[in-house]
């Protein structure tokens, strides 16, 4: 799964993993981390959103780290 960062407030790590994919949109897993919290909410997002985020620099994909993959 590619995961995302989301841009937003500073002490706060958010990023997004795509679950399903539709033919309209997205079911995603966001994970918001502050200091020793975590939350996580499923959402709905729409094509049209998730394209705007990425163009607007909302969204990044974070690269995987090839030493974490298994075989």
């Amino acid at each position: 799964m590619i995961q995302y960062r989301v841009k937003g407030n500073a002490g706060q790590s958010t990023t997004m993993e795509i679950i399903e994919e539709h033919p309209d949109g997205y079911h995603v897993l966001i994970i918001r981390e502050y200091d020793n919290f975590r939350e996580e909410s499923r959402e709905y997002l729409s094509a049209e959103l998730f394209e705007t985020c990425l163009r607007t620099g909302y969204l990044t994909a974070i690269e995987a780290d090839p030493s974490l993959m298994t075989a």
